[in-house]
């Protein structure tokens, strides 16, 4: 793990913005890059602890997965952005934000955006890819998935 410095925070700031148009909000904290470009964020006295113990490869939370052509925002990630006027952000009904969160696709209708974020009932549930069919495939890690028998 190593730790982000400004430039290349900016850069993650703005790949966000064109990605989704929504501003992320990290001053005050570290970010670090770990492996799969996973950005995790933490505070500084976390960071400052974590990095003087031996054996520790990750701490704080992850919330951005860099990728070749526009970041993945995680749930978590979410909590550190601040919507912009045509922000691409879908609210969803019930039934979408169940099918969202087992990883399921889930039609939203035309849309000019690749990637957006779905919103339920003010809860943030991360990102997904839109294909030009306006189905979006959310980028829910398995582990996270709701079972389907669940609901």
């Amino acid at each position: 793990m190593h730790r982000i410095d400004e430039k290349d925070r900016k850069i993650l700031s703005e790949e966000v913005e064109q990605a989704y148009g929504v501003l992320l909000r990290t001053n005050g904290y570290v970010l670090m890059q770990t492996g799969e470009n996973k950005i995790r964020i933490v505070t500084e006295e976390a960071f400052a602890v974590a990095s003087s113990l031996k054996g520790v490869t990750n701490v704080g939370l992850y919330i951005v997965k860099r990728r070749k052509f526009f970041p993945t925002l995680t749930i978590e990630g979410c909590m550190f952005i601040e919507k912009m006027p045509g922000a691409h952000v879908v609210e969803l009904s019930r039934e979408q934000a169940v099918a969202w969160m087992r990883g399921d696709p889930v039609r939203i209708g035309p849309t000019n955006s690749k990637t957006i974020l779905g919103v339920y009932r003010g809860h943030w549930l991360g990102s997904a890819l839109v294909d030009v069919n306006g189905i979006a495939y959310p980028q829910v890690p398995k582990w996270r998935r709701i079972p389907e028998s669940i609901i």
